[in-house]
């Protein structure tokens, strides 16, 4: 049978063959799409809640105040330092004297 475009019926029969096996997997393409979204969709709600979980925390973070806790100037440290080394070397010489001074003939430290 013959149609008006000159297509014979093994070709629309092949062609009809064609868009079934066609439909087919495009059903089976738009089944599997639907599926993947829905997996997209779970997926960036989890990692939604996890972003949300993350703010709240930092919120708490910054409401306990331990991020308020800030590191001294390096000069001020390094202040508190000398002054440190200075009770201690004052302990150390007041040490050294009461050792000399029990021997009066030893010398434990001579000064430069």
């Amino acid at each position: 049978m013959e149609l008006e475009y000159e297509i014979t019926t093994e070709q629309a029969n092949a062609a009809a063959r064609v868009l079934r096996a066609a439909g087919i997997k495009t059903e089976k393409l738009a089944e599997t799409l639907r599926q993947a979204a829905e997996v997209f969709a779970m997926a960036f709600g989890v990692v939604a809640e996890a972003f949300n979980i993350l703010s709240d925390t930092w919120e708490q973070i910054e409401e306990s105040g331990v991020l308020g806790i800030v590191e001294e100037p390096r000069a001020r440290r390094k202040k508190q330092n000398r002054a440190r080394a200075r009770v201690i070397e004052q302990k150390y010489r007041a040490e050294i004297r009461r050792v000399e001074n029990e021997r009066i003939y030893r010398r434990i430290y001579k000064p430069p």
